[in-house]
């Protein structure tokens, strides 16, 4: 037996989907409105805790062979280049902290490194932090005779 009642009439069961189409809609927005919240919370919480992680390590010194200086990867250690001149990258941004091209003239072996001031010792003197270090790879020492001894044991 079929209904006379047309689509758009309202009738008992149709009163009755339409109201829960209405629910269904006001507790989708509700979600959805939370959804965004907790969103938004955990991005603070990302962001705090990228603070504590920098604080927590300042800069890590990797260790490169100076060779690879001119062509290095920076975005492979999660930096950022900032500027360039004639020796190349003179500043990059890592962790939102800016760290400066250095490479003194001394009487120490050949090295660029990049750093930043992170205030000062108990002396007053300026401390640093690097962030990479490149530098020939110095030989490695002889193993010390009883280092061999305990080693073949």
């Amino acid at each position: 037996m079929m209904s006379n009642a047309t689509p758009n009439q309202i009738t008992p069961g149709n009163d009755h989907l339409k109201r829960l189409v209405v629910a269904l809609e006001r507790r989708t927005e509700g979600q959805s409105k939370l959804l965004h919240l907790i969103a938004e919370s955990l991005q603070g919480i990302e962001a705090h805790l990228r603070q504590i992680a920098l604080s927590s390590n300042p800069a890590p010194n990797y260790q490169r062979p100076l060779s690879e200086y001119h062509g290095f990867d920076w975005s492979s250690i999660g930096a950022g280049i900032l500027k360039e001149d004639g020796d190349g990258v003179s500043s990059v941004e890592w962790n939102g902290q800016v760290f400066t091209r250095r490479s003194p003239n001394n009487k120490f072996d050949a090295a660029i490194w990049f750093s930043r001031c992170v205030g000062k010792d108990a002396d007053g003197n300026n401390r640093y932090v690097r962030l990479i270090t490149f530098k020939a790879a110095s030989d490695a020492e002889p193993i010390a005779a009883k280092a061999k001894k305990a080693v073949r044991a």
